[in-house]
């Protein structure tokens, strides 16, 4: 009988886990095969500020929030900002707690926001796209800092025992504005290259979570060495073009109590059968996720229908 890592693994791998994984993301893990490590830091004198000075913001399902306004609104304040510290000590002060519960889970370090959103988070959620038009150097040079910092945590990671990293970035809409693959690659491309070739030789597993917006950029994210892909809202999107082109390439780990019907198991188990029949495969593949609010009784419904997948 595998671990809980080792079917993390297998499944990451396509190497025939014994069933699918499922990651409960949030306080909740006693059926989990993950733990989730939150990277992010409050500013040491004010919990309502990230460690970068934005304000932190929370959805209903627990992740963090770009906010509207950016507190660098103009250049000389970029030029005079300053990096937070990486202050280890604190940022894995949580550690100890979390290996007692740990036991043979998959270790997951995850970054709150990162990259681009870091960088959307600090100039404005609609500045920061016009920046990509106009400043290309004076973005690069940032977008580099914010690289770098979050790049420079992945020794540390590995000698903690993590084994993956989770960036939560998006290059989605916000308003009228977005951005496009084309300049993505022209401008960030060979930062996220770096950053993900670094995590790979340290030992880590590299996910990405990004917003629904964000599925065109997986071909680059898979050419680039990203292991898995978070799908947030599966019952929002068209899922079986993404089958079709990744299926087999990608491990997808895929948010499915949102399809679940409490008082309908047997329609649920269809659709999460569905589901895993297109994203996933036999040897592997996906990883049934489930969100930090939902309660515990339905926890326990959505492991239980996805452990009939094995006998379906």
């Amino acid at each position: 009988m595998l671990t809980r890592k080792a079917v993390v693994d297998h499944a990451i791998a396509f190497k025939n886990p014994e069933r699918v994984p499922v990651w409960v993301d949030g306080a909740n893990i006693g059926l989990s095969d993950v733990l989730t490590y939150d990277l992010s830091l409050s500013d040491s004198s004010n919990p309502a500020l990230s460690e970068w000075g934005f304000q932190r913001l929370r959805t209903q399902d627990g992740s963090w929030k770009i906010p509207t306004a950016g507190t660098l609104t103009a250049w000389d304040q970029v030029d005079a900002f300053q990096l937070p510290s990486h202050d280890f000590e604190r940022r894995f002060a949580r550690i100890p707690a979390a290996a007692r519960v740990c036991g043979d889970r998959y270790r997951l370090a995850s970054f709150g926001l990162s990259g681009f959103a870091v960088y959307s988070a600090l100039r404005g959620a609609n500045l920061c796209y016009d920046d990509c038009l106009r400043d290309f150097d004076r973005v690069q040079e940032f977008f580099e800092k914010i690289i770098e910092f979050e790049t420079e945590m992945f020794d540390t990671l590995a000698r903690k025992g993590f084994h993956g990293v989770e960036f939560c970035d998006d290059w989605g809409p916000r308003k009228t504005s977005r951005l496009t693959l084309s300049l993505w690659r022209v401008l960030f491309r060979g930062f996220y290259e770096e950053q993900i070739k670094r995590a790979k030789e340290v030992g880590l597993h590299v996910w990405f979570s990004v917003s629904s917006e964000g599925v065109e950029f997986f071909g680059d994210l898979k050419e680039l060495g990203a292991d898995v892909v978070r799908l947030e809202s599966p019952e929002r999107m068209e899922v079986s073009p993404l089958g079709r082109r990744y299926r087999n390439k990608l491990c997808f780990a895929t948010r499915v109590d949102t399809i679940l019907e409490p008082r309908n198991p047997e329609a649920s188990f269809e659709q999460l059968l569905s589901l895993r029949d297109c994203l996933g495969a036999p040897t592997g593949g996906f990883v049934a996720t489930i969100g930090d609010n939902v309660p515990q009784n339905q926890i326990r419904q959505i492991f239980d229908l996805v452990k009939k997948f094995q006998n379906a």
